[in-house]
């Protein structure tokens, strides 16, 4: 039976026991449940993926939509499902070759549309949705009988042997000062705010400053510049990479070499990782649409800041580092989100599980497992995936490759678990 979407059995013994208890149901937790279910071998009735929105995938499909994306800059080869050719294979099958779209010296990119239709299918070829719990997590505690978790949501509590956090980015809007003290129904938004809308911000009359210099304030100055007089305002020269790291990063045996080789927990790891990311760029097809757009004077692009703005009755009155002034302007922010170790849920269950964090409050993982280590040395059964997981798993442990990475150390632990709780073998005589 089921009682406010939970599982409970016929006993007064509470809610039933799974074996993996999933934090989110983005690209990460439906790539991790797939894995387990197909190559862990685990039934629908083993997991459960805590998400409170009605469909998987859908804040990473919003925040593709706000930010005006077209392609993905990862190849074809990566996405939710186990087989590398999974993608491909699903464009020919639909006569869809075409949103595999070509990119020189790089392994051909899904269309957004393709990448999300992929994974729709996937989720529906496995059933992965008959795990979903449309609820919010609360937190994360031991029971009374040990070796068990429970999830505390907004909808009940879950007993689970092993949970995982694929919380994404998470954190709140990265904010500038000046932005602050601006009443809420200035217009000042941030393209990860919930009310975004690409197409009501493209109607605003004045002038529009997209604040940014990565790829997202460069796909969204190219969506609002078909409809709007726009700016993009960078702090630094645009800086132009094909990939957020060098793909060496992809491979563990790279992984292990160039950052297993640290102190776990260290800011030697971070320092590497971060020197490794190319955060804050913008790949050659996007750069080329900003081209485009500057040369039909729908787009301008200038280097500098903004120190202040005043709310008026027309927009925002904008004053810039260089002294020059904008009036009936909008702005939106394109400045990212707080680290992800800041989230509230990273730190309750920190405290509450006696789990160790390193330099930047992450946590402090078993490189081979991604097992949270305790503040004792010990290896707890909660395990991290996504941006939290970059102290073990590399500068794209973020990205869609990363989640393959998470999922195969899970299947790992698993094999790990079993090996430790299966009994020797009976010795010979001698």
């Amino acid at each position: 039976m089921t009682v406010d979407g939970l599982d409970t059995d016929h006993t007064m013994s509470g809610p039933r026991s799974y074996e993996y208890v999933i934090i989110g149901g983005g690209i990460h937790g439906t790539c991790l449940a797939n894995y387990l279910l197909t190559e862990g071998e685990y039934s629908h009735q083993d997991l459960r993926l805590v998400e409170p929105r009605e469909q998987f995938l859908a804040s990473f499909e919003t925040k593709a939509h706000q930010c005006g994306m077209r392609t993905l800059r990862s190849t074809f080869v990566h996405h939710i499902g186990t087989e590398p050719f999974s993608l491909e294979s699903f464009a020919e099958r639909a006569g869809r070759e075409d949103e595999l779209v070509s990119t020189e010296n790089y392994p051909n990119r899904p269309t957004l549309e393709l990448f999300l239709d992929h994974a729709r299918y996937v989720i529906d070829r496995r059933g992965i949705d008959e795990c979903h719990l449309q609820s919010r997590e609360m937190g994360v505690t031991r029971t009374g009988a040990g070796d068990r978790l429970e999830v505390q949501t907004d909808a009940g509590s879950l007993e689970a042997r092993h949970v995982v956090l694929a919380i994404g980015l998470g954190g709140s809007r990265t904010l500038p000062t000046w932005g602050t003290s601006l009443p809420d129904d200035a217009p000042l938004v941030h393209v990860w705010d919930d009310e975004f809308d690409p197409t009501t911000a493209a109607e605003f009359s004045g002038p529009t400053f997209v604040v940014g210099g990565g790829i997202t304030a460069g796909q969204l100055a190219c969506c609002l510049s078909e409809h709007a007089d726009v700016t993009l305002l960078s702090r630094h020269d645009l800086e132009i990479e094909l990939t957020e790291a060098d793909p060496y990063w992809i491979n563990w045996p790279y992984i292990e070499q160039e950052i297993h080789t640290l102190p776990p927990g260290s800011k030697a790891r971070l320092d590497r990782i971060r020197a490794a990311r190319n955060d804050a760029t913008i790949p050659p097809y996007v750069e080329r649409r900003l081209d485009e757009a500057r040369e039909c004077d729908d787009l301008e692009i200038r280097r500098g800041e903004i120190a202040s703005a005043d709310e008026t009755d027309e927009g925002l009155l904008v004053r810039f580092d260089d002294g020059t002034t904008a009036t009936n302007a909008q702005v939106v922010l394109a400045t990212g989100l707080d680290p992800i170790p800041e989230h509230s849920l990273v730190g309750s269950i920190a405290e509450s599980l006696s789990l160790e964090r390193g330099a930047g409050g992450f946590p402090v993982l078993d490189d081979q497992t991604l097992a949270w280590r305790g503040t004792d040395g010990s290896r707890s059964t909660v395990y991290v995936s996504g941006a939290l997981a970059e102290p073990s798993v590399g500068p794209f442990a973020r990205n869609i490759v990363g989640a393959r990475r998470v999922a195969e150390r899970l299947l790992v632990s698993r094999h790990r678990a079993s090996s430790e709780r299966a009994p020797s073998a009976p010795r010979g005589r001698s």
